[in-house]
């Protein structure tokens, strides 16, 4: 069994999550636009965006090239 998520990650991830929605409506684009220019799912990006996920490296880096923003603008 895995331990239990420390309540700073969970709260890092919902940091994260608005930190791309912000980026996102920035830039004038829908989920479904911003999910094709970074190459994933729309869900992976509902789930990014609502700090549901602990998302890879691969992805915080698909996102902000989509975004057009240095990857650390994106961290919490």
């Amino acid at each position: 069994m895995q331990p239990a998520t420390p309540p700073w990650i969970l709260e890092a991830r919902i940091r994260f999550g608005d930190r791309i929605r912000d980026a996102r409506r920035e830039a004038d684009l829908t989920q479904d636009q911003l999910a094709e220019l970074a190459g994933i799912h729309r869900t992976t990006l509902q789930d990014t965006e609502a700090g549901k996920t602990d998302p890879k490296f691969s992805l915080i880096l698909r996102l902000a090239r989509a975004l057009r923003l240095p990857a650390r603008d994106l961290m919490p």
